[in-house]
This record gives C-alpha cells, sequence and structure tokens, in this order.
C-alpha cells in the first residue's frame, strides 16, 4: 500500500512531491497543520480538527483558504489510498514568494499538502499495558503554543533528549518550573480523583483529544479543573495520563528517575481508555456520542 500525497489538488505517491525552495513553509516555518486519525477508513474528531486549523490560520493571518475543497480532497485522498487504519497529515504554507520576513503583499496562493499514510498502533498499543516512560526537559517552544504551526524544532530536541534517555516522551517544564505539556501529547494527571490539566492558553496547544477526554469523564463522574503544577508535584501525582490523536490514551509509570503511584498503569487511565474505545466503536456504528 503506497503513501499518497495530495499537492494544491494534484495526487501522486508522497515521493514525487515537491515544493519550491521559496515557499515560506520550507524557509520560515510559515504553516500550520493538523492530523487526524483515521478508523476504518474515515477521520476521527474530523470537526474538531478542523475547527482548530481554522483557527491556526486566522491567528496567521494568513489569506483566504478553501477549508471545504480541502475537506473534500482529503477524503478524495484517503479514498485513494485505500487505506484503512492510519493517519491524515494536513499542512498549509503561506505560499510561495521571494525570502522576506515580512508576509507577501499582494497576498500570494497557500500551499496545501495532503498525505494519507497506514498507521501502526502495536507501538502504542505495549504502551497501553506496561506504561510510558517520561524525561523532563526544559520547554525551548515559541510563546505561542496554542497555534499548531510547523515550528516544531523545540519540540525535536526535547523528543531526542527523552530518546537518548530510553524514555518515550518529554514532559515540559516552563521558565517558572510549571508543567506544561509533552512534546506531541497533551498531559493529564490525577489527584485525589480528580483529572487536572495545564490551564489553556498560549504555553499549550488545546488538543483535541484532551477535549474528547473532558466529555467522556462526564459519564463517568470524574471531575475536572485546570491547574498548575511542578515537576515535584506532578511525581507526586496519582497517576500521569498521555493523549493525543495517535497516543489516544497511555498511563504514564516513570518520571525521570521517579515512579509515578504503584509504578503501574492506574484505574483512571483504564477507565479513560475503556470510553475512548467505546467512543470510536459508537462513532463507526453510527451511535456518536461524544465525536
Amino acid at each position: 500500500m503506497q503513501v499518497l500525497a495530495c499537492l494544491n489538488g494534484e495526487t501522486m505517491p508522497v515521493e514525487q512531491a515537491r515544493v519550491p525552495v521559496w515557499d515560506r513553509g520550507f524557509l520560515f516555518g510559515d504553516a500550520v497543520y493538523e492530523v487526524c486519525r483515521i478508523y476504518a477508513g474515515r477521520c476521527w474528531l474530523e470537526d474538531a480538527h478542523f475547527a482548530r486549523l481554522r483557527r491556526s490560520l486566522a491567528e496567521l493571518e494568513f489569506p483566504p483558504v478553501d477549508i471545504d475543497r480541502l475537506i473534500d480532497r482529503v477524503h478524495q485522498t484517503i479514498a485513494a489510498s485505500g487505506v484503512g487504519e492510519g493517519t491524515v497529515y494536513m499542512q498549509i504554507t503561506r505560499g510561495v514568494a521571494p525570502r522576506s520576513h515580512a508576509y507577501p503583499d499582494p497576498p500570494v496562493e497557500p500551499t496545501e499538502l495532503i498525505v494519507v499514510r497506514p498507521y501502526d498502533d502495536s507501538a502504542t498499543a505495549r504502551l497501553r499495558e506496561s506504561g510510558a516512560r517520561l524525561l523532563s526537559h526544559p520547554d525551548l517552544r515559541w510563546k505561542r503554543c496554542d497555534i499548531k504551526t510547523t515550528n516544531l524544532l523545540g519540540n525535536c530536541i526535547a523528543t531526542e533528549a527523552a530518546r537518548r534517555a530510553g524514555c518515550d516522551e518529554a514532559v515540559l517544564i516552563d521558565t517558572d518550573g510549571y508543567v506544561t505539556e509533552s512534546t506531541h501529547t497533551s498531559l493529564l494527571w490525577v489527584r485525589g480523583g480528580r483529572i487536572e490539566g495545564t490551564p489553556e492558553g498560549p504555553e499549550i496547544l488545546p488538543g483535541t483529544t484532551r477535549q474528547l477526554v473532558l466529555r467522556l469523564i462526564e459519564p463517568l463522574e470524574i471531575p475536572f479543573a485546570e491547574t498548575k503544577v511542578t515537576l515535584d508535584e506532578l511525581t507526586a501525582a496519582d497517576e500521569v495520563i498521555l493523549v493525543g490523536t495517535t497516543t489516544e490514551v497511555v498511563p504514564v509509570v516513570r518520571v525521570d528517575d521517579r515512579r509515578i503511584g504503584a509504578g503501574s498503569p492506574g484505574p483512571v487511565a483504564g477507565r479513560l481508555w475503556e470510553a475512548y474505545r467505546r467512543a470510536v466503536e459508537g462513532w463507526l456504528a453510527g451511535r456518536p456520542s461524544v465525536a
């Protein structure tokens, strides 16, 4: 099964996709993106992802982008790929223009890229059973993490540090000593039977899976609160949980050299995972209750 790209409306094998060197996404990271999980050939949480994409484009004052056309192209590319279980990556750059820091004036046509590829969940599935290990790392990212841009060098540095330390993910710590989130997942923790998370704002991405989890916990009667915690407070929590588009729900058993809770996946993470799977299964069966 080949990986397909749709570049500005033209579908091709991903190896054939090319952009000019003057593309502002290549030169400046002047681009936004989204990733959707594909189940049975369909985009999970599609409306939420495209709503966040619209917000990212607006926050960066992009020229108009035809989102309805983009959605159609996403569906067509998925169908052409034959991918049943996978991901769809969507990236929009400000377009091609001579290199200058100022935005092109007049605006140029944005560059639109869609990539559909299979996703193997087996490694993440093992982490759901064993629990993930995290490395704490300074948060080196820019000050508008609420916009989903391709400026991910800070994330890459932290991810590489975690990999070299034999960890599965990094938890980011801001200059005031507070936990923000992880490099490619939202971070939640449990204290006293309550799920908590960093307050939404410029320091973290408004995670679509995090928002889903907040809806899932309502019938479970698990309360939620936004709060800031230090690394010491995080490691003293009863449970720590990663949630994300491909991660779905993964418990954390260790941060640095400190054990979380009993050092094994906790009960709240288990309940969240069961609720998540039921939500996906209900959506696929035509019984959407939370998506």
